[in-house]
């Protein structure tokens, strides 16, 4: 028979586990840690795992000598990049990806960790659902009991601040607790709520454990009723990307909608960059890395003013027709797309422009000058 939702709710973190070591027996070392603390381990049981302890014990460390090599593994435990940014850091300029990782989880760093470290980096362990039904199959093993195991980590999230704990591996607890087809309390059938359980878990054992504390387990009591040994791990909570409305940064959505290759160096994380540097960024962008419009290789860009002015005259090429048309109609479409793709650019630096033509004595366009405006202040 399941067990009925609780109005209560436990949370112990398990004290005396101690450093874990590659190739460490972590089961081994939570039991008897367990043991020592004197901690019941009832039937219904959730144990909630740092990744980290348990990525040290499969051994997944690496070693890196600077920031640049840290960036490197970065991307190479990455599967797309969402956004980058700058930041000056104490060993120079450096940058901060939010990738999709492996497990299809998407963090800051790939989920990189170079905390308690002795100066190594922890990598995500290499299937964190496997090695959550591989705790839990030890445990049950030793206690006697039906449990839970959920592995956590740390990430930020959209909209807003601070981090917090989620499920990044899960066995015999469901993830998700769908609501849908069930009345809400006015009787309205619910339509898309889905609860994230795994990560309500993993958040509420964070407050009492940490791996930086040296308590990366804790025991939570009081959620049997969500306990379901035939469940999917925690990977049925990653969206997929087809449904992620936020997969590109806003400033990488726009570069990729003009075709451009990512900005180097990315823009600041504290949006302290100057206006010459954003509007050099955002010419970087408008050029592409092809002309994809008949009559763009006519003109030729550049930044004056300190990045308060664009200035768009005749690059003295394209005087034959790119596409069979007329010489001149080409050039005006190439330069109408240029103004357009400039402002596409811009918005994403949250700049506009004012835009004068300027025309020669055939009627033809001779150029063009964008003056620079601010379309977002600071808050």
């Amino acid at each position: 028979m399941g067990l009925s939702p609780s109005r209560l709710l436990t949370v112990y973190a398990v004290a005396g586990i101690g450093a874990v070591a590659p190739g460490g027996e972590l089961a081994a070392l939570i039991c008897s840690a367990i043991d020592r603390d004197r901690v019941e381990i009832k039937d219904g049981d959730i144990l909630v795992v740092a990744s980290k302890v348990v990525a040290k014990a499969e051994g997944r460390l690496a070693q890196v000598g600077d920031r640049a090599q840290f960036e490197d593994l970065v991307a190479q435990h990455s599967h797309g990049v969402i956004a980058a940014r700058s930041f000056s850091s104490a060993q120079g300029p450096a940058t901060v990806a939010i990738v999709r990782t492996s497990a299809g989880t998407v963090q800051a760093a790939a989920g990189l960790d170079r905390s308690n470290a002795d100066g190594a980096v922890v990598l995500h362990p290499s299937d964190p659902d496997a090695a959550a039904a591989q705790l839990r199959s030890g445990l049950e093993r030793y206690f006697g009991v039906r449990l839970g195991v959920i592995v956590s980590d740390t990430t930020s999230r959209p909209w807003r601040r601070g981090v917090v704990d989620f499920a990044l591996g899960a066995s015999g607890v469901r993830g998700l607790d769908s609501q849908r087809g069930r009345p809400d309390d006015s009787g309205r059938t619910q339509q898309v709520t889905e609860r994230a359980v795994a990560d309500e878990i993993a958040a509420a054992a964070d407050l009492v454990k940490g791996a930086a504390r040296g308590l990366p387990v804790a025991v939570v009591r009081g959620l049997g009723d969500l306990l379901d040994s035939d469940h999917p791990g925690a990977g049925e909570l990653n969206r997929d990307e087809a449904e992620d409305w936020f997969r590109h940064g806003h400033v990488e959505a726009v570069h990729a909608a003009l075709g451009s290759e990512p900005a180097a160096p990315p823009a600041s994380a504290d949006g302290d960059d100057d206006m010459l540097t954003r509007v050099s960024r955002a010419l970087a962008a408008a050029r592409g890395t092809r002309a994809r419009t008949p009559g763009q290789d006519h003109w030729r860009m550049r930044v004056t003013g300190a990045g308060s002015r664009i200035l768009i005259s005749p690059s003295g090429s394209g005087r034959s027709s790119e596409a069979g048309g007329h010489r001149l109609v080409e050039a005006a479409i190439g330069l109408g797309a240029l103004v357009d793709r400039l402002h596409s650019a811009l918005f994403a630096e949250e700049l506009g422009a004012r835009v004068r033509y300027t025309w020669s004595s055939n009627g033809a366009p001779s150029g063009a000058e964008l003056t620079i405006e601010l379309v977002m202040e600071d808050a």
